[in-house]
């Protein structure tokens, strides 16, 4: 569990030091307006109602960080939020060329899929495996798609919420380590394991590629779309086994990358 001092917005007569506050006003006092509950072990305000989630027949886990209240897990869903079907199992070349929302599983039916860099444990290449462990991956059509990709009441981030996220963490004293606080304590290639500090959990789900339609990267890198369009690219964030970084990048809206959902 966070301690307090780092759950707490400083209030009247408190002073913030690196993050930190005095606590003249004793945030760990239930009486006090600026108190944060804890929720799962980790901080909380009570108005985020951060609790988990059902959607298309998955309960999610999800974890309240500053003031946003995260899938704690990748996405897996088949369909739109309304109910319609996300166009799924598209050959190789299909995937190259659609300009419409499409799903995959890494390693489903295709021909290009990179076994070598598989944590022991999981074969990424089975599908079955992969989509236990790493969820589903999206196209940004899909993200953008006006029918939803996240359940009602959650939305895929915009850029700049990934970069509020980045900023919480980065108040925190994880100053140049924000991707190692994100990431899971298991499941990276080579000691390139996180800390976790945050229940963010993020795994190295890899992505499928935009020229050629194969699956690539399990167990050294994930990435994330947000809903942030950049000229006729998107943005993503991305996590490596081999730095401690968190980063960003505007990406081809035909890769194949995992999402998040965060709380309206």
């Amino acid at each position: 569990m966070l301690p307090y001092e780092l759950c707490c917005e400083c209030g009247v007569g408190d002073v913030d030091t690196d993050g930190i506050c005095d606590d003249e006003d004793n945030c760990t006092d239930p009486s006090a307006s600026n108190y944060r509950d804890t929720l799962n072990g980790y901080c909380a305000w009570p108005h985020l109602n951060c609790s988990p989630i059902d959607f298309d027949g998955w309960t999610y886990r999800v974890v309240p960080i500053g003031d946003q209240c995260w899938f704690a897990e990748n996405l897996q869903t088949s369909v739109y939020a309304n109910g319609d079907l996300i166009p799924a199992d598209l050959s190789d070349s299909e995937w190259t060329s659609t300009t419409a929302g499409a799903t995959a599983v890494y390693g489903e039916d295709s021909s290009i899929c990179d076994h070598s860099n598989t944590v022991p444990g999981i074969d990424a290449c089975d599908e079955v495996q992969s989509l236990a462990e790493y969820g589903q991956l999206y196209n940004w059509y899909a993200v953008d798609d006006g029918r939803g990709l996240c359940p009602s009441g959650w939305h895929v981030p915009t850029d700049g919420e990934w970069t509020e996220l980045e900023d919480y963490i980065t108040f925190q004293g994880f100053l140049g380590t924000e991707g190692a606080a994100l990431k899971s304590t298991t499941g990276w290639y080579n000691s390139g394991n996180g800390t976790d500090s945050f229940g963010f959990s993020a795994l190295p789900g890899g992505y499928r590629t935009e020229d050629d339609g194969g699956f690539t990267l399990t167990g050294l890198g994930g990435a994330w779309w947000s809903s942030s369009l950049i000229g006729g690219d998107a943005w993503a964030s991305i996590l490596d086994w081999f730095n401690p970084y968190l980063y960003g990048d505007s990406l081809n809206t035909r890769f194949g990358f995992s999402v998040r959902c965060l709380k309206d």
